[in-house]
């Protein structure tokens, strides 16, 4: 089947603009696991290990999302990991009031990497 050379035309033109006007999702930049770890140092070392799954206070957090599941027997996810540190546990507060949005974003992306 022929397409006249018009067709074709207007076909290119419209398929080079169609793409600018479709909202496109943004990629949400990746927390950074560095400055994940700085506050892991300030926050949560005093009762948490990062590089041994041995107790301190509380559970040591290497291979944590390796494991799968949090002590009360949840799914270890990012998701959930944000949960249970902005509201706490059953022996650990809720950080909620004393870290940022973003500094709970960056915990979750260093804690992902232990």
């Amino acid at each position: 089947m022929k397409v006249p050379f018009p067709a074709i035309a207007v076909w290119v033109a419209t398929a080079a603009v169609i793409p600018g006007l479709i909202a496109q999702p943004q990629a949400k930049p990746a927390a950074d696991a560095g400055r994940g770890q700085a506050v892991f140092n300030e926050r949560c070392a005093l009762c948490h290990y990062d590089r041994s799954a041995a107790q301190k206070m509380g559970p040591g957090l290497k291979g944590i999302y390796a494991r799968g599941i949090f002590a009360g027997g949840r799914k270890v996810d990012d998701a959930g990991m944000i949960r249970w540190i902005e509201n706490g546990g059953k022996d650990m507060p809720p950080m909620k009031d004393v870290l940022k949005p973003d500094e709970v974003r960056a915990l979750v992306a260093y804690l992902g990497t232990l």
